[in-house]
Formats: C-alpha cells, sequence, structure tokens
C-alpha cells in the first residue's frame, strides 16, 4: 500500500520558494551573460550560449520539480529565472545590452517563459505500485 507523502510546514514551503527565486535569479543572470556566445562549425553558427543557457534552465527546472514535487517552489524558481532576464534585457545607464534585438535574443526573451510554463503545467504522473516481493524484472 502506497502512503502520501506529507506536505511540508508552512515555514519550510517559504524558505525553500525563498531558495528557488534566489538560484533562479543566479541561473537567469548567468545564463543571460553568456546567451549570446556562438562558434562557427564547418561555416554554421551554433549559438552554444543560447542553446546551453535553455539546457540548464530547464534541467534546473524540471530538477527541481522532480525533487520538490511542489509546483509553487517551481514557480518561484521561474520567477527568479524570467525576473532576472527582463531585467538584464534592460538598457544599463551607460548605453550597454546584455539582450540585443537580434534573433537569438528575440529567443532569449521568449524561450525560458515558455520552457518554464510546460514544466510547471506538465502532469504529474501516477507512480506504479510495487508488488510485495517481486521485483520489476520478475514480471517480463
Amino acid at each position: 500500500m502506497l502512503e502520501q507523502p506529507s506536505r511540508p510546514s508552512l515555514w519550510r514551503r517559504i524558505i525553500a520558494c525563498a531558495g528557488a527565486l534566489a538560484i533562479g535569479a543566479f541561473v537567469g543572470s548567468v545564463t543571460t551573460v553568456v546567451h549570446q556566445n556562438d562558434a562557427d562549425v564547418l561555416g554554421i553558427t551554433l549559438p552554444w550560449g543560447l542553446l546551453l543557457g535553455l539546457v540548464a534552465i530547464t534541467g534546473f527546472l524540471v530538477g527541481l520539480r522532480i525533487v520538490t514535487q511542489d509546483r509553487i517552489v517551481v514557480l518561484f524558481a521561474s520567477l527568479g529565472v524570467v525576473t532576472m532576464i527582463f531585467v538584464l534585457s534592460q538598457k544599463s545607464p551607460g548605453g550597454s545590452v546584455l539582450v540585443p534585438n537580434n534573433l537569438w535574443g528575440t529567443i532569449w526573451a521568449i524561450a525560458p517563459a515558455l520552457l518554464a510554463t510546460i514544466v510547471l503545467v506538465w502532469p504529474k504522473l501516477p507512480q506504479r505500485p510495487q508488488t510485495a516481493g517481486k521485483s520489476p524484472a520478475a514480471t517480463h
């Protein structure tokens, strides 16, 4: 018989949300800074900064969702990521921008929010019940 995991206390959830927001802001900052890096391979420009940034954000959010099993914590992490991307997309007082108005910048402005939405709304898959005394390999 499967037992339902107990919900963490309110204070633990608040601390988890604050930590997720801070780490999400860090991930959003680092990936925004490197998202414009690219390399020419056989005459093709590969946006490795953009690709690795999207993989890092996806891995962070999916991993957090798997570990915490709490959409609210993942929502706060997503808010941290998207907020930092928005803040760093603004023109600085010196006139420089980290997210220029080009194809990679446009993708960067949209894709992390879209990925965060997908991770948040992805349904929770039901766990398979384990039968007593049988290993998964023995069921074939």
